[in-house]
C-alpha cells in the first residue's frame, strides 16, 4: 500500500516541474575574442557580434577596478529561445548567457540592453570570483559530525544515530544587496547604467514612509511584489554611498576581506575596511538619504493633491484602457499573484464599481476594437511549441460572446494597438536583440513588417492616433525613452523627441489635436500637452 500510494504525488511533481528544453534545433557558432569566447546561434548572430565589442570595451575597466582577471577566457553565451529577456552569471564556471531580447523593466529606467547586461554580468564574475575563498574549483565544504546510541550486541557495528551535526562553509560569501549593487554601479564614469528616475521612485518612496529595507532584509531575495527589486535598488544606492564618501577602491577591498578563509561576514568585512559596521554605515545612509528626500519634497507636500483611489490592491496595475461607448476600462494586475510581473487583464465598470477577469497571464498593453466588443492583448501559450519555446502571442476576447481567440502563432508580438481604418492591429516584434513594428491583418491574420530598425533600438511603447493616421511609439537608443512616430499614410519615420538626458514616453494625440505625453525632466514624471498652435 505505501508502494501505490506514493505515485500520485510523484506524477504531480513531474507534471508541475519546469520543464528546460535542450532546443537541438539551434545551429550553434564561436566568436573568439582576446579575453572572450562567445557562443550563438543563428538566431542571434547579430547580437553576438555587437556583444563581442561591448565586453572588449568594458574589460580593461571591470578588471582594473578590482585587481583581477581570469584565468582562462569568459565565456559569453547568447540565445533566444523564449520571450525571456535576463542575463546569468555563473561566476564558477566563468561563464554568462544572456538573452538577447532587450529588458525593459517597469521599475527601472530604460537603458541600452546589451551594453547594460553584459557589464552588469561581467562585473558578477569578476566581483564573485575576487571574493572566492579557494577558487573556482572548490564552491564550498562542510563539516559533519554524527554520533551513535550505545550498542551492546556484537552482531551489530553501531547503534542508531542520535546526533547529526552539519556546519557549511561556502566558498563565496557576498551578500545579495552588495553582488548587486556593484554590479549596476559597474564602474566609474561607466555610461551603460544609471541611478534614474524609477529607482530613485522606489527608494524615495520607501524612505519618506520609514520602509526601506533594514540592513538583515538587504541580504536576501525570496520577496513579494517590488521586494526583490528593493535589493537591488537599495544595494545600488548604498553602493554609490560607500563610493562617494569612501573612494572606488573600498569595493575591492571589501571582497578581498571576504575572500578570507575565516571571515563570512559582510558587516564585519566592512569594518576592517571601512572603520564602521554595516550597521552602522546603512543607519549613516539612512539618515542622509530620508533627510534629503524630506528637503527634496517639502514645496510637493505643501501642495499635495489627492485624487480618488478607485483601485488598491496589487502592486503592479499598469495600462489602463478606456472602454469605447462604455464607462469603464482594462488593465493589467498582479493582485492575487505573488510577484510584479505576474499580471493578469481586468475590466473594472466605473459606474458599478465592479470589475471581472478577462484572461490570466497577459502582459504589456491591451488595446479594445472600435465599438468596445473586442479586446486584443499578448500572452504566453499555455504550451511550448514543438522546440519547446513560449513565444508572446496576440489574443483575443470577445465580451458577447465570453470567448478567447489565439490570433498568431510564434510571432512575438506584444502591445498591440488597433488601427480601425485598416482593420490591422500594429504590435511590437524581437528578434536577434532588434525590434521592430509590424501590422496583423484581422481578417487574413497576414503580418507584414513596418520599420527596419537594425542597431539594437529598443521599441517599447505604442499608441495609435486616428486624427492624424499614425502610430506613437517609445524609443531608446542608448539611455532613456525618445518619442517617434510613423505616419501611416505616407510610411515615413519622424523623431519628435531625442533629448537624451531625459525620458520621454507614452505619447498620444488627443482628437483636439494635442499632443500629450509622459516626461521625468524634474526627477518625477508628469504629463505635458504641447497644442498644435504651439508646435
Amino acid at each position: 500500500m505505501r508502494y501505490f500510494n506514493k505515485i500520485p504525488i510523484l506524477l504531480l511533481t513531474i507534471t508541475i516541474a519546469e520543464i528546460d528544453y535542450n532546443h537541438p534545433e539551434f545551429n550553434w557558432s564561436t566568436i573568439e575574442t582576446e579575453n572572450f569566447k562567445i557562443h550563438f546561434h543563428d538566431e542571434t548572430e547579430s547580437t553576438a557580434r555587437e556583444a563581442a565589442t561591448v565586453a572588449e570595451v568594458v574589460y580593461s575597466s571591470v578588471t582594473k577596478l578590482y585587481d583581477f582577471e581570469p584565468k582562462e577566457k569568459t565565456h559569453l553565451v547568447l540565445t533566444d529561445p523564449d520571450d525571456i529577456s535576463n542575463g546569468a552569471a555563473y561566476y564558477y564556471d566563468n561563464k554568462i548567457i544572456i538573452y538577447s531580447s532587450p529588458l525593459d523593466f517597469a521599475l527601472r529606467g530604460s537603458h541600452r540592453w546589451l551594453q547594460n547586461v553584459i557589464t552588469h554580468e561581467f562585473v558578477h564574475i569578476i566581483s564573485l570570483q575576487k571574493s572566492m575563498k579557494a577558487g573556482t574549483k572548490i564552491p564550498g565544504a562542510y563539516l559533519q559530525f554524527m554520533d551513535y546510541e550505545k550498542e551492546n550486541r556484537p552482531d551489530v557495528l553501531y547503534g542508531y544515530p542520535n546526533a547529526l551535526i552539519s556546519y557549511p562553509i561556502p566558498g563565496t560569501s557576498v551578500p545579495p544587496w552588495f553582488a548587486e549593487g556593484i554590479a549596476q554601479y559597474m564602474y566609474f564614469n561607466a555610461d551603460w547604467d544609471h541611478w534614474d528616475s524609477h529607482r530613485d521612485m522606489i527608494l524615495r518612496d520607501r524612505a519618506l514612509n520609514n520602509n526601506l529595507l533594514n540592513f538583515p532584509e538587504m541580504n536576501t531575495f525570496g520577496k513579494r511584489g517590488i521586494g526583490n527589486e528593493s535589493t537591488y535598488n537599495a544595494g545600488f544606492a548604498l553602493v554609490k554611498y560607500m563610493v562617494s564618501k569612501y573612494g572606488e577602491k573600498s569595493l575591492k577591498n571589501i571582497l578581498v576581506e571576504l575572500s578570507k578563509p575565516l571571515q563570512f561576514s559582510i558587516s564585519s568585512s566592512i569594518e576592517k575596511v571601512l572603520g564602521i559596521n554595516g550597521e552602522s554605515l546603512f543607519n549613516e545612509f539612512k539618515e542622509e538619504i530620508e533627510a534629503e528626500y524630506k528637503q527634496k519634497t517639502k514645496k510637493i507636500f505643501k501642495n499635495e493633491f489627492f485624487g480618488e483611489i478607485i483601485i488598491d490592491s496589487g502592486t503592479s496595475n499598469f495600462y489602463p484602457k478606456w472602454q469605447p461607448k462604455k464607462n469603464a476600462f482594462s488593465y493589467t494586475t498582479n493582485k492575487n499573484n505573488d510577484f510584479f510581473s505576474q499580471t493578469d487583464l481586468y475590466l473594472f465598470d466605473l459606474d458599478t464599481k465592479k470589475e471581472k477577469k478577462i484572461s490570466g497571464g497577459v502582459s504589456y498593453a491591451p488595446t479594445w476594437n472600435k465599438d468596445g466588443t473586442k479586446l486584443y492583448y499578448c500572452k504566453k501559450p499555455k504550451f511550448p511549441n514543438k522546440y519547446g519555446s513560449k513565444f508572446y502571442d496576440i489574443f483575443s476576447f470577445d465580451l458577447n460572446k465570453e470567448k478567447e481567440e489565439r490570433l498568431t502563432y510564434d510571432a512575438r508580438s506584444f502591445n498591440p494597438v488597433y488601427i480601425q481604418g485598416l482593420e490591422s492591429l500594429a504590435f511590437i516584434s524581437t528578434y536577434d536583440g532588434n525590434q521592430n513594428i509590424s501590422l496583423l491583418h484581422l481578417e487574413s491574420l497576414e503580418i507584414k513588417k513596418i520599420t527596419d530598425f537594425n542597431e539594437q533600438e529598443m521599441i517599447t511603447y505604442l499608441n495609435y492616433s486616428e486624427t492624424d493616421n499614425s502610430i506613437y511609439f517609445d524609443i531608446t537608443n542608448h539611455h532613456y525613452r525618445d518619442i517617434a512616430v510613423i505616419d501611416l499614410d505616407s510610411d515615413t519615420i519622424t523623431f519628435l523627441m531625442n533629448n537624451e538626458l531625459v525620458d520621454e514616453r507614452n505619447a498620444s494625440l488627443s482628437h483636439h489635436g494635442q499632443f500629450i505625453y509622459s516626461q521625468d525632466e524634474t526627477g518625477i514624471f508628469n504629463l505635458y500637452g504641447i497644442n498644435n498652435a504651439d508646435s
